[in-house]
Protein backbone atom coordinates (compact mmCIF):
# COMPACT_ATOMS: atom_id res chain seq x y z
CA UNK A 1 0.00 0.00 0.00
CA UNK A 2 1.06 3.50 -1.09
CA UNK A 3 1.82 6.37 1.77
CA UNK A 4 -1.00 7.72 -0.73
CA UNK A 5 -3.39 5.28 -0.17
CA UNK A 6 -2.71 4.75 3.65
CA UNK A 7 -3.48 8.63 4.07
CA UNK A 8 -6.61 8.16 2.07
CA UNK A 9 -8.16 5.85 4.13
CA UNK A 10 -11.05 6.95 6.69
CA UNK A 11 -10.95 6.99 10.17
CA UNK A 12 -14.31 4.72 11.75
CA UNK A 13 -16.42 7.04 13.83
CA UNK A 14 -15.48 4.56 16.56
CA UNK A 15 -12.05 5.48 16.36
CA UNK A 16 -12.91 9.17 16.63
CA UNK A 17 -14.69 8.30 20.13
CA UNK A 18 -11.94 6.69 21.51
CA UNK A 19 -9.88 8.82 20.80
CA UNK A 20 -12.29 11.93 22.01
CA UNK A 21 -12.57 10.03 25.50
CA UNK A 22 -8.78 9.70 26.23
CA UNK A 23 -8.06 13.18 25.32
CA UNK A 24 -11.12 14.29 27.68
CA UNK A 25 -10.12 11.34 30.22
CA UNK A 26 -6.62 12.43 30.28
CA UNK A 27 -7.52 16.29 30.27
CA UNK A 28 -9.79 15.57 33.22
CA UNK A 29 -6.91 13.48 35.05
CA UNK A 30 -4.60 16.29 35.08
CA UNK A 31 -7.36 18.94 36.26
CA UNK A 32 -7.95 16.97 38.98
CA UNK A 33 -4.63 16.51 40.11
CA UNK A 34 -4.30 19.83 39.77
CA UNK A 35 -6.82 21.02 41.68
CA UNK A 36 -6.77 18.62 44.51
CA UNK A 37 -2.65 19.46 44.99
CA UNK A 38 -3.65 23.09 44.21
CA UNK A 39 -5.80 23.13 47.41
CA UNK A 40 -8.95 24.14 45.60
CA UNK A 41 -10.70 20.76 46.62
CA UNK A 42 -10.47 19.67 50.18
CA UNK A 43 -9.67 16.14 51.12
CA UNK A 44 -10.79 14.03 53.85
CA UNK A 45 -8.57 12.74 55.99
CA UNK A 46 -8.81 9.46 54.69
CA UNK A 47 -7.89 10.95 51.36
CA UNK A 48 -4.83 12.71 53.23
CA UNK A 49 -3.55 9.75 54.23
CA UNK A 50 -3.67 8.06 50.97
CA UNK A 51 -1.89 10.52 49.23
CA UNK A 52 0.59 10.78 51.66
CA UNK A 53 1.30 7.15 51.77
CA UNK A 54 2.05 6.99 47.84
CA UNK A 55 5.48 6.90 47.01
CA UNK A 56 7.54 7.50 43.90
CA UNK A 57 7.02 4.09 42.60
CA UNK A 58 3.00 4.50 42.61
CA UNK A 59 3.48 7.94 41.07
CA UNK A 60 5.73 6.34 37.88
CA UNK A 61 3.29 3.44 37.77
CA UNK A 62 0.05 5.76 37.44
CA UNK A 63 1.72 8.20 35.17
CA UNK A 64 3.15 5.22 32.74
CA UNK A 65 -0.26 3.66 32.71
CA UNK A 66 -1.69 6.82 31.53
CA UNK A 67 0.61 7.54 29.48
CA UNK A 68 0.25 3.81 27.75
CA UNK A 69 -3.41 4.28 27.71
CA UNK A 70 -3.09 7.64 25.64
CA UNK A 71 0.25 6.23 23.27
CA UNK A 72 -2.49 3.75 22.59
CA UNK A 73 -5.23 6.12 21.58
CA UNK A 74 -3.19 8.04 19.50
CA UNK A 75 -1.86 4.44 17.61
CA UNK A 76 -5.50 3.83 16.98
CA UNK A 77 -5.72 7.12 15.70
CA UNK A 78 -3.16 6.78 13.63
CA UNK A 79 -4.39 3.32 12.71
CA UNK A 80 -1.23 1.36 13.67
CA UNK A 81 -2.13 -2.19 14.87
CA UNK A 82 0.16 -1.65 18.14
CA UNK A 83 -2.26 -0.04 19.98
CA UNK A 84 -4.26 -3.32 20.65
CA UNK A 85 -0.98 -4.67 22.27
CA UNK A 86 -1.22 -1.04 24.27
CA UNK A 87 -4.49 -0.88 25.31
CA UNK A 88 -3.99 -4.50 26.45
CA UNK A 89 -1.19 -3.51 28.69
CA UNK A 90 -2.89 -0.54 29.79
CA UNK A 91 -5.52 -3.17 31.27
CA UNK A 92 -3.32 -5.43 32.45
CA UNK A 93 -1.22 -2.93 34.47
CA UNK A 94 -4.67 -0.85 35.84
CA UNK A 95 -5.95 -4.10 37.21
CA UNK A 96 -2.97 -5.12 38.81
CA UNK A 97 -2.22 -1.54 40.16
CA UNK A 98 -5.64 -1.06 41.58
CA UNK A 99 -5.34 -4.48 43.22
CA UNK A 100 -1.92 -3.78 44.64
CA UNK A 101 -3.37 -0.29 45.71
CA UNK A 102 -6.94 -2.07 47.30
CA UNK A 103 -4.79 -4.28 49.21
CA UNK A 104 -1.13 -2.15 50.13
CA UNK A 105 -3.42 1.07 50.96
CA UNK A 106 -6.54 2.20 52.64
CA UNK A 107 -7.57 3.00 48.49
CA UNK A 108 -10.89 2.04 49.40
CA UNK A 109 -11.63 4.00 52.50
CA UNK A 110 -10.14 7.11 50.80
CA UNK A 111 -11.68 6.96 47.30
CA UNK A 112 -15.11 4.76 48.82
CA UNK A 113 -16.62 2.10 46.89
CA UNK A 114 -18.51 4.14 43.57
CA UNK A 115 -14.36 4.82 42.75
CA UNK A 116 -13.88 0.72 43.12
CA UNK A 117 -17.21 0.56 41.12
CA UNK A 118 -15.87 3.52 38.72
CA UNK A 119 -12.96 1.70 38.21
CA UNK A 120 -14.57 -1.41 37.24
CA UNK A 121 -16.45 0.33 34.52
CA UNK A 122 -13.68 2.25 33.57
CA UNK A 123 -11.88 -1.78 32.83
CA UNK A 124 -15.19 -2.73 30.77
CA UNK A 125 -14.42 0.61 28.39
CA UNK A 126 -10.94 -0.39 27.95
CA UNK A 127 -12.51 -4.18 27.68
CA UNK A 128 -14.48 -2.84 24.79
CA UNK A 129 -12.03 -0.77 23.11
CA UNK A 130 -9.59 -3.56 23.05
CA UNK A 131 -11.93 -5.93 21.58
CA UNK A 132 -13.19 -3.12 18.76
CA UNK A 133 -9.52 -2.37 18.21
CA UNK A 134 -8.81 -6.00 18.09
CA UNK A 135 -11.91 -5.97 15.40
CA UNK A 136 -10.31 -3.19 13.21
CA UNK A 137 -7.04 -5.26 13.50
CA UNK A 138 -8.30 -7.99 12.09
CA UNK A 139 -10.48 -6.74 9.21
CA UNK A 140 -7.01 -4.71 8.30
CA UNK A 141 -8.30 -1.30 9.21
CA UNK A 142 -5.24 -1.01 11.43
CA UNK A 143 -1.80 -1.73 9.72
Amino acid sequence: MTNEEKGSRRRPIGVWVVSAFYVLSAGWTLLSFALVFGGAIRLTAAQEAYFASLTGVDWFFSLAIGVIGFGAAVCLFLLRRVAVAMFSVALALNVAFTAFHVLRTNWTEALGGADLLGALFGWLILVAVIVYARRLAGSGVLS
